[in-house]
């Protein structure tokens, strides 16, 4: 089943044809929006009354008379599912500019839903973007309860675009930060007392409606004792209009709303034809509806021709149905006439409710409408039919991200209907592990296994294997997740391609970051082919991305890179795409083509963003940090690498993206010749065995190997490499098999020995055209590559990996430390010091001298704030103070800082 979006929800009801007009209101509403008296223009106009005050109406007369575009959502409670809220807005936010909310449309198709706040990021860049100012309303948003979606709300509040005035019209105030705005003079504000009508207003309206004369003193009464409400008035006018003795109405007409409501509901209702009352309290079960599904809601009492004569004479009899559309083909009752209707239909003809949704669910679920089949069905207390329909479309709403809407279905269901159908419990676990609900989710894959293995259901078990994988996953289990995989592939059918794609794609995924190649390029293409069967579209070019990976890993650079030129070229701006730009950016960099390089990265950088991915913006920013050392921009590495230490602060970024960046941090901290913050930073690298997957161990060994030569410990180097070198060989990984033997040269005990290691290393990388891999290593490389042309070993390309060692030298005129803000002098340390202070020390201190915090002073060197903490222990203990005002004191008196 489909998953359309129902266009009448974008649609803003038509302004009433005997419109009493409310020049002061508009004026109110206008002040919002353009600003007036030296104000500026509000960022929100709330119009918050309770039922029945006129919000709507006075809303959509405003807007017909603006000077500019406006989009509106009529909200009901399905959309307190955050992604279907939001595939609403923006498909509302559309009809004013196309281009809005893509980057939005591609988190929403993504198998999970993206972190809170970034959602609206990518629409406010967007509105921002928008080459004309327009309106949004959000109507009946009293009916929104889900405190994501006020978060995002306030979210886009704060940071709206002034391209865009947002109104809000609700029975009470939301949850926003209204005091805020108030205080900032960006709301605009109609309430009940605005909304209702003056003597005059009233007046006007009674004499419209009722089409009666109606006395001056009668009017004042009616004024008086409906407090200028206008759903009363309404009824009431109505009420005139029908009545033969108008006196007798006046004088009855006494006492609270709610009195004044029952009565008047009475009296209207009571003055319709016996089938136009039998059709008002039957429709009354539908939040909107049309002809043909009026006339099977009452069992083909009446035709639809005989249906549709009704609805229009409601409409033009004001008889609280609001069209839905142009064409008048969808209507939907007021909301209070609609309370009103169902409550009596309940008193009145209980017995007979649950047929109505019955036959309405069949209906909707006829003309392929399944989320309000679903509604009536379980309204109709119809479970077998309820959990039928949801299992049809279960799995629309997964790709949607709606799990809100699945798991509130599923849980309408009696816990006994679920448990007795094991495909239903297969189900229902999914959005429970989408939802990192995994402990609620186990009892229920317990539960249909049992049934499964009972009866030899072998589609059934395949199903649960899937499930048990993806938890095996999402608990880091790579050995789990591959013996549950392969269980489930052996046990899906071959035509079952969704299925199929996403157990290959998790082996694929959990084969390579077991150092696996051969049986993750195996698994990665299976994943492939039937995700393009499936029309999976993320997990194609997930697939393809790790495809490009074993790729390069297997020292086939040129098409890893065709490959990803050619996911750059289809993936348009899915989030997964930015992975190619900087798997290519990584390609380009080993090629020492830097600013193509630093170009793919921004670019993908720029679509993590947009797609509001957190994760992947973080590795981007990680990637360009040493991209820009290698460029000679050392301060821009450094903020680069600020901006991804700032990112990593988000508890949901996963240790491998940690990981990468620490080993970022310290290749920059090398190109920039800090040996201390380099062997610092080494120093919170974790154990071997807890490095998490086999590409993450490679990256922190072969970045600890050009630490341990950096800091002339060549020994320990030579060991780790050997060790290296034996588990890459054996794993097939022909890349780091170049880089460990081109580090082995470095580190071995012999000149023979260094040159043997170097000429292995050099063959090896010479087809594939390898440049930074002996670039990043040093003049002692460069040493190498001499001895290597004179005796005649590789001289083409030897010579061409010098020439790139001289370019590499005019971008770094001066060696040592990146100079800092201000830069800290040369400094000659007193031998009365315990033991001299580091060139990092020295830093810490200079800045301490400026009075910079710590986090400052970790902005400024691109580290942790613990590291700048462990610095200042450091210097603390060396100079024998307690603190920073003695530690500057004491330096500046032993000349290691300027004197004042």
């Amino acid at each position: 089943m489909s998953t359309p979006l129902l266009s009448t929800k974008l649609h803003s009801p038509p302004t009433p044809p005997k419109l009493v007009e409310r020049p002061r209101l508009v004026e109110r509403l206008n002040e919002g929006l353009y600003g007036q008296g030296g104000r500026f223009a509000r960022a929100l106009t709330l119009v918050s009354a309770p039922a029945g005050s006129g919000k709507t109406t006075l809303v959509t007369a405003w807007l017909s008379g603006l000077d500019r575009p406006a989009t509106w959502v009529s909200l009901d409670e399905g959309d307190n599912d955050p992604a279907r809220f939001f595939a609403y807005l923006v498909a509302a936010l559309q009809r004013v500019e196309p281009g809005i909310g893509q980057a939005a449309q591609a988190m929403l198709q993504a198998p999970q839903l993206p972190p809170p706040e970034s959602l609206p990021s990518t629409l406010i860049n967007d509105i921002a973007a928008t080459p004309h100012p327009f309106v949004l309303v959000l109507d009946d948003y009293h009916l929104i309860h889900t405190l994501a979606i006020h978060q995002q709300i306030a979210f886009l509040l704060q940071h709206q675009p002034p391209r865009m005035h947002l109104v809000i019209a609700t029975r009470e105030d939301p949850p926003l930060p209204l005091s805020r705005l108030r205080a900032r003079g960006q709301i605009a504000e109609v309430r009940q007392t605005d909304l209702r009508f003056t003597p005059e207003e009233t007046a006007d309206f009674l004499r419209r409606v009722a089409h009666r004369e109606i006395s001056a003193a009668d009017v004042a009464v009616l004024h008086r004792r409906t407090e200028g409400w206008i759903a009363g008035l309404q009824l009431l006018a109505l009420s005139i209009r029908d009545s033969d003795d108008v006196q007798r109405l006046v004088k009855s007409f006494t006492g609270s709303h709610r009195y004044v409501l029952d009565y008047l509901i009475e009296e209207v209702f009571g003055q319709q034809p016996p089938d136009v009352q039998d059709f008002l309290l039957k429709t009354s079960i539908l939040d909107r509806f049309t002809a043909p599904l009026c006339t099977a809601v009452l069992k083909s009492q009446i035709s639809d021709l005989e249906s549709q004569s009704v609805l229009e004479h409601l409409d033009s009899s004001n008889l609280f149905v609001v069209p839905l559309d142009e064409s008048r083909q969808w209507y939907r009752y007021h909301r209070l006439f609609a309370d009103l209707l169902r409550h009596r239909l309940e008193l009145g003809q209980q017995a007979n409710v649950a047929g109505l949704h019955r036959r309405a669910s069949q209906w909707y679920a006829d003309n392929d409408l399944p989320a309000d089949a679903i509604h009536h069905a379980l309204a109709a207390c119809d479970w077998d039919k309820a959990a039928k329909l949801i299992m049809g479309f279960s799995g629309s709403l997964l790709k949607r991200g709606e799990m809100v809407t699945l798991l509130g279905w599923y849980r309408q269901l009696p816990e006994k209907v679920v448990r007795a159908n094991p495909a239903l419990c297969i189900e229902f676990s999914w959005p429970l592990i989408l939802t990192d609900q995994i402990d609620a989710a186990e009892p229920y894959l317990a539960q249909a296994e049992q049934v499964a293995r009972k009866h030899d259901v072998v589609p059934l078990l395949g199903g649960i294997a899937i499930a048990r994988a993806h938890i095996a996953r999402a608990r880091g289990d790579n050995a789990g997740v591959i013996e549950l995989s392969e269980q489930a592939l052996a046990l899906l059918p071959p035509d079952e391609l969704s299925g199929r794609s996403i157990v290959a794609l998790n082996l694929g995924m959990a084969q390579w970051f077991r150092g696996r190649l051969e049986e993750a390029r195996r698994a990665l293409a299976e994943a492939q082919r039937t995700a393009r069967g499936s029309g999976n579209e993320y997990a194609r070019w997930t697939a393809s991305i790790f495809l490009g990976r074993i790729e390069a890993a297997q020292g086939n650079l040129r098409r890893a890179a065709e490959s990803c030129r050619q996911i750059i070229r289809q993936g348009g701006q899915s989030p997964i795409v930015s992975l190619a730009h900087y798997d290519l950016g990584r390609l380009l960099y080993e090629w020492n083509d830097l600013e193509a390089a630093a170009d793919h990265l921004q670019q993908g950088i720029e679509i993590a963003r947009r797609g509001g991915v957190v994760e992947f913006e973080a590795g981007g920013y990680s990637t360009l940090a040493f991209i820009k050392q290698a460029l000679g921009e050392s301060t821009a590495a450094r903020e680069t690498l600020h901006k991804a230490i700032q990112l990593l602060e988000n508890p949901s970024i996963s240790p491998s993206t940690r990981l990468y960046n620490l080993a970022s941090q310290v290749t920059v901290a090398l190109g920039q010749g800090d040996l201390d913050a380099a062997s610092l930073l080494v120093g919170q690298f974790p154990p071997p065995e807890e490095a998490g997957s086999f590409p993450d161990y490679l990256r922190l060994m072969h970045v600890q190997a050009h630490v341990l030569l950096a800091q002339g410990r060549r020994a320990a180097a030579a060991v780790q490499l050997a060790d290296l070198h034996g588990m890459v060989s054996r794993a097939g990984w022909e890349s780091a098999i170049i880089q460990t033997r081109a580090l082995q040269a470095l580190a071995a005990p012999t000149p023979d020995e260094a040159l043997a290691f170097l000429i292995e290393s050099l063959s090896l990388a010479e087809p594939e055209g390898y440049v930074r891999t002996f670039l990043d290593t040093g003049e002692q490389m460069a040493a190498l590559l001499r001895q290597a042309v004179s005796q005649g070993t590789g001289p083409e390309y030897a010579d061409k990996l010098l020439a790139a060692f001289e370019l590499e030298c005019s971008r770094f005129q001066v060696s040592g430390s990146t100079p800092l803000p201000g830069p800290r002098p040369e400094t000659v340390q007193p031998e009365t010091l315990v033991e001299p202070l580091s060139d990092r020390e020295l830093d810490v201190l200079y800045l301490l001298a400026k009075r910079q915090t710590n986090q400052e002073i970790a902005h400024a060197l691109c580290v942790s704030v613990n590291t700048v903490k462990t610095h200042l222990k450091n210097i603390y203990g060396k100079l024998d103070v307690n603190n920073r005002r003695q530690a500057v004191t004491t330096a500046t008196e032993l000349d290691l800082l300027p004197h004042p």
